[in-house]
């Protein structure tokens, strides 16, 4: 049984050439898991405190899956505080 991931086309490219990812509600959940128990506010205070942007609500939208895209920049950003 074949699935459809191994149906996908992978590609590398640079990172610096990528301006945002798609987001979905199965990124949500593993954004969600990595974050724990640790409080989004929490969260977005050790971001800014390493000089990256990402307010509350734009945390949440992520988390929800209410976002359809989040930037590298933001994304890099929250990656670096978990």
């Amino acid at each position: 049984m074949t699935n459809q991931r191994d149906k996908e086309t992978k590609m590398y490219i640079y990172v610096a050439d990528v301006v945002s990812v798609v987001w979905n509600k199965d990124r949500a959940e593993v954004l969600k898991r990595l974050r724990g128990k640790k409080s989004r506010q929490k969260l977005v205070e050790e971001i800014v405190a390493q000089g990256g942007e990402c307010s509350h609500q734009n945390l949440k939208k992520l988390e929800y899956g209410e976002s359809e895209s989040v930037s590298i920049k933001v994304l890099d950003a929250i990656c670096s505080a978990l």
